[in-house]
């Protein structure tokens, strides 16, 4: 099987979200459900499946930074610490992931490299 044919196209998305509300969701009685919480409940799965993929990218990014050697504020090296969840607010609420954290000794300060990307 090519890879053309194991992508998911973005109506079979939508019909998983479909799936996903009218089954054991919040439109599980959709007889009954007006535009309103149609369009109330629709919004919020979407908001989710937004932050979900948002969180996942930003995951991705973190892994390909290639952390800065010196600090950006002083210069002088850093050490790499342990990566750390954090969150950021996205104007779809927020979202969380892991990233590496850069530590200057002589700044006493953490630094994230996924942050101190000039291109974001």
């Amino acid at each position: 099987m090519d890879s053309a044919s194991q992508t998911i196209s973005l109506d079979q998305i939508a019909d998983l979200v479909v799936e996903q509300l009218t089954q054991s969701g919040t439109l599980a009685n959709l007889g009954s459900a007006n535009l309103e919480a149609i369009e109330e409940e629709t919004i919020l799965s979407v908001d989710q499946i937004t932050r979900d993929v948002i969180s996942k990218l930003l995951g991705k990014q973190a892994q390909i930074i290639e952390p800065p050697k010196q600090c950006p504020r002083c210069g002088r090296e850093v050490g790499i610490k342990p990566t750390q969840a954090r969150f950021l607010q996205s104007q779809r609420g927020k979202v969380h992931f892991k990233t590496e954290v850069v530590h200057c000794e002589a700044c006493r300060l953490d630094f994230f490299p996924s942050v101190q990307n000039p291109r974001l």
